[in-house]
This record gives C-alpha cells, structure tokens and sequence, in this order.
C-alpha cells in the first residue's frame, strides 16, 4: 500500500497535515453548483473569485492583533475564494459561454467544417465519430468557429475512409441531442452536455465530402499506437469474445465487448477489471520503476528510475485515451513518484485531493463522471478502512497471508462504493469478495502476459505461444465468470433510491463502519438516527410507488411502446414485442420497471379492446384511442382524451378524422423521423389540440 497505517480519523489532524483537502472541497462544490444551476455569465463568479484574492492579500496589510482576532474570516475567505473558483472554471470550460461556439451563428449557415478526432466505431446502421466545427459556412462567406459534435455516417458497402485530423464538409443537418425521458433511463443528452456536446447529425453518402486538408496531433499519434496494439492483438488472439476482454485488460477498448460478456463481469463485481483503472497503472508504474531499479545505473540514480517510470505509465495512459480514472490514476502516482523523488512524506488524502484539484482545474465536469467518482470514493474507501480490516486476522503463512491481503482490499474497497453502486447501477453483486480472489490475479497474469506479447510481437514463434495462453487464461476466466454470473443470487439487483436516499445510505455506512472499527459509542447512536430517516424515506417511497398512476407513451427506438401503470402493477399490449428485443429490454422495458418499482403484469387494470389497426383503452376515467392506421372512419362525434398516432398512419388529405375530437396527440417513437414533422404540421392544422412528439420531446408520461 502506498499509505501510511498511522493515519487516524482525527479530521482536524487530517486537515492540518492535508492542505489540499480544504481548498478542494469548496471549489468542487462550486463546480456542482454551477452544474445544476449554470450561468453563462462567467464575468459574475470571475469577480468574486478577483474581489476574495484582494480582501485575502489585504488581510494581511491589517494590524496583527486584528488579524488574530479574526483569523476565522482568513478560512472563510478561502473557502469562499476556491468556491467561486470551482464555479467560474466550470463556467469558463462549457463551451456556451464562448462567442465562437458555432450554435450562435448555426441558422445562417448550410454547411460546416469539421475535423474528424476519434477512430470511427462501428454501429447496427452507421459508423460513428466526433468531431470539431472549425468554420460554418455558405456560398457567401464563413466564420471560424469551435465545438464538438456527434457524426453518425450512414453505412454502405464501405467504411468511409476518414481518419482522426481529417477534414469533411458536411451539410447543417445538424439536431440538439435528446434524451429519452423514459423512466430510470440514462440521461444521454445531459451526459453529452458535461462532454460539452451538445448536437449530432446523420450523414447520408450525400451530405458530405472530404476535403484535402489534414491536421495531425499527438492524440492522433496516440490513437495510431491504440489501433496498432489492438492490430497486434487480433493477429495472435482470434476468438472475437477473447480478443474483447485482451483488449479491455491492455489498453481499455471496451468496443469488442459484447454486452452478455459485459453484463456478466458487472453482475460479479469484477467490471472494473475490463475498465482501465489504478489497479493497471499501480501495476504499470511499479513494474517499471522495479525493472529500471534492477538496473545498477539506476540504482545509484533513484529519481531518473521514478521519473522514466512515470513517462512510461504516462505513454500507456495516452494509449487509453485518458478517461478520467486513468488519468486519476496517473495523476495520483505522479503525486506519489514525485514525493518519492523529494524524499517527502504526504498524506495520501493530500495526495488524493491534490490529484483530484488538477484535474478538475483541467475539466470541471469530470466530477459528474461516474467512473471518477468511484476510482476517488474507492481508494478513499482503501485509505480509510484497509489496515483496520487487515488486521481482523493474522496467517503467518505467506500465501494465506496475501490471499487476505487481497480480500481486505476488496472488502474495504466495497464499503463506500456500496451505496454508489446502488444508486448509479441498481444493483450489488453479492459475489465479489469470491469473483475478485480470482478475477485480480488471474487478470494480473493476463495484463502482464499481454505486454509482454505487444513488446515480442516481432519474434512470431512467441508471439504465438504468448497468444495461445492468453487466450486460454481469458477463455478460463470467463467461463469461471460465466457460470457464476448466472447463479440466482449472484446479483442483488432492481435497486433503486433518490439522490436524498443515497446521501443518508452514504452517512449510514460510514458511520456504522466507524462504530465497527473504533468500537465508538456515539458513532452508533448516530447511525441508528440516519437508519430511521433511510427507514422512513424508503416507506414514503413505497406509499408513492403503490399508489401512483401512469400513462406512458416510450420512446422506443422504431417501435410503439404504450404502457399503463397502477401501483406496482401494469399493462402494456406491447410488452411481448419489447421483451423480445434485448435492446429494448435492456435499455427501456428493465429500467423503468426499476425505477416505477414494477412488480407484475395484470391485463386487469385497465378496458382494453382492440381490432386491426385501432386499439382504445379506458383507464381510471381517462381514454386512449391508438391508431396504427388511417383507415378510420367515425360516424358520430367522439371525445377521447388521448390520441396516439404510430408508423401505420398516413397522412391524407382530407383526413378522415372529422368526428374524431381528441384532448391530446401523441406521435410515437414507430413514427421515421423524417415523417414525423409532416405528420405533425397536417395534425396541427387539422386539430387544435397539444401534439407530443416523442422522437423530439421525449417520452410521454402522463400522472393521473
């Protein structure tokens, strides 16, 4: 470990001795501040954070006695300072507030230039790429200009052969990038918006062309070096599903992954062993610092060892492309080399917490990336509970001794992560303390394995042999993985709490776990308060959940999907069609029953009647009428409260819908996107009622 096992939980000692730690705090609150509440007024916290560095140089042209006596407005100046600090970075960094952004000037221009920054990755239909808007353009004139976007190129015979630094002009056919809306799904829009992307386009064979400009870079460099390695890879590891994790373990490319091998190492707890994390650059730096030291040049120069140490688990990070647990990570065993270098002695929370405040001051908005909260919480998790943990037992027998070793850091590792994990994932795997026993070093030998592959790969003869085994130990791995995935309580899963329910589940953790470690009386009382306030919330929860009623319109890409909720109970006349496509089951039909708390199917909650093409429901006073065609001819005047229009319906002129008086129009996700505004502008005119549209506005969710 690299932390020292005389560290208390003295939270004053750990302030005293951790700098790093008070000026972090506020300023990562600024920055969650602006995210839920942004401005793009940088000038306003730019101010404050100018006036709080005078007031603080001007403490101390104060007389001395006055300082003294306020020493405590010195700390609340800095607190305020790194507050406002944190808030104008993230201001600074969103790409809103830039004049150049291209979405001010978008309307007035029908093209657009972009420089193509990732490898293209392969969808079902497309091949996607980001890419940054360096001009928009007309027939007239053009501005230069910044920002990202999503580019969805449509798939023909070939791959387009377009790589990272090439240069296309595109047609504006640009759109904002939506979110579903639907219950429990993920956030895709806003997750796009903290990677300061905020629209994407498809681009037919028509709406594009290469230009012969071309912009080289050192991540482009980097992504030539990602692409080699994995070239390596596939030569001597052929099964596809044992080339994914090799090229997870090495150098984190997850795209090979199929989602039934992912889903299986989530539901063990061993994820984060196919996710490139400080485990690989501990293992990394190490190796190398251990290797050069062997050297005896080395030996007499410690700090040329540490420092191409680190240079090199810093050109492996670069492979990864730098997500923000590596770059955690590297950043973090910087701090820890350099202080080595030094002959210094820092507090690992100084350490973390400086780590964490450079990286923050290089992108705010990492501090809402999953992935880095849970690396922090982790090895704060590690920091905090390991030694206490380890010293439950003592095996004087080597081998025992680093098999507890290894259990004590996954156990310490879980109890922070615990509530994380439940409210991002919706679930627990009950397994891991088993899974990670064998999954660390069993991934270890790979990893290593598989540089020294990379390293050879000229010498065929072992280049071969070094891929057969890895291939096996993968094959063995997941088989192992596989089988106990499925066992039936390998996962604790349909888990779902409110951010309020997370934050006191946090609390409640924390301090029963100090109660256990310290035996500390007042610890426990505390954490008997925050279990009848999580109690009480989760019985308020359920009142709710029992007692709620829903329509739902989803949106489900191409496909109609119309539910209808009561209590834990619902319907849907589409729930066998969802249930067998894994797509939709995967990303619509199981998270929203995570998050509605849907227990059971029952036909009997709701009128249902249906014939070919039109179905109408009466549910709780309310109607629905759906239509999947247009051949619809009603004789008497008719009220429903909701129309829902699906693909089967055509528009025709005059409609014939002349008795039909709905409250509401819904247009669902069945609906081709380039049918949807027509469909639309013939509805508005012929009814003069609200229209959702769910492929722009998201799902339809109606309470009753």
């Amino acid at each position: 470990m690299y932390f020292s096992s005389m560290e208390k939980y003295n939270l004053h000692l750990i302030l005293n001795q951790s700098p790093f730690v008070r000026i972090f705090i506020p300023m990562a609150l600024g920055i969650v501040l602006y995210l839920k509440w942004p401005t793009t007024l940088w000038i306003l916290p730019c101010a404050m954070t100018v006036c709080c560095i005078l007031a603080y140089i001007g403490f101390y042209y104060i007389k001395d006695a006055l300082q003294h006596k306020y020493a405590y407005a010195k700390g609340i100046l800095i607190t305020v300072l790194f507050f406002s600090l944190g808030y104008t970075l993230a201001t600074w960094h969103a790409i809103p507030s830039s004049a150049a952004w291209y979405k001010h000037q978008q309307e007035n221009y029908g093209y657009a230039v972009v420089r193509i920054n990732s490898e293209l990755e392969p969808k079902a239909k497309t091949f996607k790429a980001t890419a940054d808007v360096k001009q928009l353009t007309n027939a007239y004139t053009s501005i230069a200009t910044t920002g990202e976007i999503i580019l969805y190129f449509q798939k023909i015979d070939s791959i387009p052969a377009l790589e990272e630094g090439d240069y296309i002009l595109v047609r504006n056919v640009l759109k904002d990038i939506q979110s579903s809306q639907n219950p429990g799904s993920f956030d895709y829009g806003s997750y796009c918006k903290t990677k300061n992307i905020y629209q994407s386009a498809y681009l037919k064979s028509s709406d594009w062309r290469k230009l012969p400009q071309h912009e080289a870079s050192l991540s482009g460099w980097f992504a030539k070096a990602n692409r080699h390695t994995r070239g390596i890879l596939k030569q001597y590891i052929t099964d596809p599903s044992t080339l994914g994790i090799a090229e997870a373990l090495l150098i984190g490319y997850r795209k090979d992954v199929d989602q039934e091998t992912w889903q299986a190492y989530s539901n063990t707890g061993i994820v984060h062993i196919i996710a490139i994390s400080g485990l690989h650059m501990a293992m990394v730096y190490a190796s190398a610092r251990w290797l050069l030291l062997l050297i005896p040049f080395f030996k007499r120069k410690k700090n040329i060892a540490i420092l191409l140490a680190l240079l090199f688990m810093w050109g492996f990070a670069a492979l990864t492309g730098l997500p923000p647990s590596v770059a955690r990570a590297a950043v973090m065993f910087t701090f820890i080399g350099v202080g080595e270098m030094t002959d210094r002695t820092i507090s690992i929370y100084n350490n973390l917490a400086a780590s964490a405040f450079v990286l923050l001051c290089i992108n705010p908005t990492w501090i809402s990336d999953v992935g880095f909260q849970l690396s922090y919480i982790a090895l704060l998790s590690i920091v905090l509970f390991y030694e206490k943990i380890y010293q439950w037992f003592y095996f004087s027998f080597k081998p025992f001794d680093l098999i507890w070793k290894l259990l004590a850091g996954t156990l310490s590792a879980q109890i922070l992560t615990f509530p994380l994990c439940i409210y991002y994932f919706h679930q627990f795997p009950i397994l891991f303390l088993l899974t990670n026993l064998i999954a660390v070093p069993a991934s270890t030998i790979i990893l290593y394995l598989e540089i020294v592959l990379v390293l050879f790969s000229w010498f065929t003869p072992l280049a071969k042999i070094l891929g057969q085994v890895v291939s096996w130990l993968i094959v063995c791995l997941n088989k192992i993985v596989f089988q106990l995935g499925q066992l039936s309580f390998a996962v604790w899963d349909g888990l779902d709490i409110s951010f309020f329910q997370f934050a006191v589940l946090m609390l409640l953790v924390i301090l029963t776990a100090i109660w256990l470690m310290h035996k500390n009386v007042k610890m426990l009382m505390y954490s008997m308060v925050f279990l009848c306030i999580f109690t009480i919330s989760m019985l308020v929860s359920k009142w709710h959940f029992v007692h709620q009623k829903k329509i739902i319109v989803y949106a489900a890409n191409k496909t109609s999907y119309l539910q209808f909720v009561e209590g834990q109970s619902y319907f849907s006349p589409d729930e066998k069609i969802i249930s067998q496509d894994p797509q939709h089951q995967l990303y619509t039909q199981k998270p929203a029953q995570t998050a509605l708390h849907l227990r059971k199917e029952d036909t009997s909650i709701v009128d249902f009647k249906t014939k070919t093409g039109i179905e109408l429901a009466q549910f709780h006073g309310v109607s629905v009428l759906r239509l999947h065609t247009d051949q619809l001819t009603i004789a008497t005047p008719t009220i429903v409260d909701y129309l829902i229009i699906s693909a089967g319906f055509e528009v025709k002129k005059p409609l014939n819908l002349n008795n039909l008086k709905p409250k509401h129009i819904v247009l669902d996700s069945s609906i081709p996107f380039w049918k949807t505004e027509k469909l639309k502008t013939a509805l508005a005119a012929h009814f003069q009622v609200p229209i959702h549209t769910v492929s722009d506005d998201g799902a339809f969710i109606m309470e009753l």
